[in-house]
């Protein structure tokens, strides 16, 4: 082989960059869920082209994949006439969740880290500063602000893209990981449909898996903060 012919030649991925690849893909289908309302018959055509039994992170037979696979499973079966019940029982949940916030469960870091539990405070310019080290933006923080769950799902999927495993592990350990059990919790008990209280479920069971999978590294624990912005909206976790 020429030496004009080997400058050509891609190196092939490490075992660990494929690794992280897959978690990415991941975890971008789980911040797919988390960022808006998905419609019955979408999440329906999720699960027949292989949600969650595809998920590299976990198992097919892990029980939070077994859980959500039967949820979908059985929306998939609904008959015609319950579509409707079952989109509003749906809606109603997703706006308790995300928007509103009537189960006391903010998709926000900020919310579980301020001691006023108040969106938009330290932790949300936490987040943000971390994301701008490696060029990274939410669309419109005015809609969601940088520590929603969905953002911070797609930030450490972008870290694991370009192998940052270690800066990936130090932002889970430092943000996601502080308050995403609370909310998964949180969600798991006051949901009313199945389909949300699993996928909280799935959600953290990925993210300690990739957690689980990353180096381990040396991280300054995270604490609670107090506020330190006027322009906080009152939101009690």
């Amino acid at each position: 082989m020429s030496a004009a012919t080997t400058a050509l030649v891609t190196p092939a991925a490490t075992p660990a960059a494929q690794l992280n690849r897959l978690a990415a893909e991941d975890l971008q289908a789980l911040a797919w869920l988390h960022e808006r309302e998905r419609t019955l018959p979408t999440l329906v055509e999720l699960h027949a082209s292989g949600f969650c039994q595809t998920l590299s992170l976990l198992a097919p037979t892990h029980p939070a994949c077994v859980e959500l696979g039967a949820c979908l499973s059985e929306l998939g079966h609904l008959p015609a006439d319950v579509h409707a019940t079952c989109n509003d029982d749906m809606a109603v949940d997703y706006a308790a969740i995300y928007l509103t916030h009537a189960y006391r469960a903010a998709p926000y870091e900020s919310v579980w880290r301020d001691e006023d539990h108040l969106m938009m405070q330290a932790p949300t310019f936490e987040v943000r500063a971390f994301y701008s080290r490696f060029g990274y933006q939410v669309p419109d923080w005015r809609l969601m602000p940088d520590d929603h769950l969905a953002h911070e799902l797609l930030f450490v999927a972008h870290l694991l893209s370009d192998n940052h495993e270690r800066e990936a592990v130090r932002f889970l350990h430092t943000h996601l990981m502080t308050w995403l059990p609370d909310w998964a919790a949180q969600v798991g008990k006051r949901a009313r449909t199945q389909f949300y209280a699993s996928l909280a479920q799935l959600t953290l069971a990925c993210v300690e898996q990739c957690v689980a999978r990353l180096p381990k590294v040396a991280v300054i624990p995270a604490v609670r903060s107090s506020p330190t912005s006027s322009c906080g909206t009152a939101t009690p976790c």
